[in-house]
């Protein structure tokens, strides 16, 4: 599939198969991640892959959506301020460069 094919035919996924996802594909996306551009290159972001159903649980505290714990695999990303570059105005691009390294998986 083409880049544009791609970007014509997503969707948004809300229920998942209890399978558990192979670890070579979620190498592949955090190595997608790991190569996202962000401001000055500093990508001021880390990642973790969480299986497992009791912390999957725990993360609901943060975010309360059944699909979180269905999902055989959650990726968490999280941004360090200290890292990213700011503006002349004071303005972080922290949140845009995380947000955009997952909109891009």
């Amino acid at each position: 599939m083409d880049f544009l094919e791609a970007i014509r035919t997503r969707r948004s996924i809300r229920s998942y198969d209890s399978k558990p996802v192979e670890k070579e594909k979620l190498s592949n996306i955090l190595e997608a991640a790991r190569l996202s551009p962000s401001a000055t290159d500093a990508q001021p972001w880390s990642f973790i892959v969480i299986t497992d159903t009791k912390v999957k649980q725990a993360l609901r505290q943060a975010y309360d959506r059944e699909r979180l714990v269905s999902a055989p695999a959650v990726i968490v990303a999280w941004a360090f301020p200290e890292k990213a570059w700011v503006r002349h105005d004071g303005d972080q691009f922290r949140k845009a460069d995380v947000l955009g390294t997952l909109a891009l998986r």
